[in-house]
């Protein structure tokens, strides 16, 4: 099954408001953001932080059990991000309390994007399966990743996905930073 993860995420996140993120002098490279909730807060580059949905998300999006869930979506450009062609770098993270996100996520595909690879991700706070696409029609990349937590519990289950551009990857320090309460 191919799934538009662009479009299944600008779904989940459609009707909610948009709120501008303001830099302060003092802002550290990798400013945190969280949902409206508190529930759940990553660190991202800064030029990534500029705009932010912060109230949550469907997981029937993505395959898994209808409700809705903590989530958030922060980039560059939040009215781009679901056009995989136009020029965005971002970050999704959604929480399932339900079903399978590893099997979703692998289940994922990005057909005008290059399938790169698949690996393992292991920190002090989460382990999961990270998927990666380049070549896409923005010039950049996606990531896909399905995470639980690395004590051993099969719960909260998290996806994040991941578009950048330009040299250098994001993804092990944004899924590092990610808290989930």
């Amino acid at each position: 099954m191919t799934l538009s993860v662009a479009a299944l995420v600008a779904a989940a996140l459609a009707a909610v408001t948009v709120t501008v993120v303001l830099h302060r002098g003092g802002v550290p490279e990798q400013p945190r953001v969280a949902d409206a909730g508190g529930r759940v807060s990553i660190q991202v580059p800064a030029s990534w932080d500029r705009e932010l949905r912060d109230s949550g998300w469907d997981p029937h999006v993505l395959g898994l059990g209808s409700g809705h869930e903590p989530g958030l979506v922060v980039a560059d450009d939040l009215a781009r991000w679901p056009d995989l062609a136009a020029p965005v770098d971002g970050v999704f993270v959604g929480v399932s309390a339900h079903g399978d996100v590893t099997a979703r996520v692998k289940a994922l595909a990005h057909s005008a994007c290059h399938y790169s690879s698949s690996r393992d991700f292991r920190g002090a706070d989460w382990h999961g399966l990270v998927r990666a696409w380049s070549g896409c029609p923005d010039g950049g990349s996606i990531t896909e990743s399905a995470l639980v937590p690395a004590g051993g519990a099969t719960e909260p289950q998290v996806y994040v996905q991941l578009r950048q551009r330009g040299d250098g990857d994001a993804t092990d320090g944004v899924l590092r930073s990610l808290r989930v309460r």
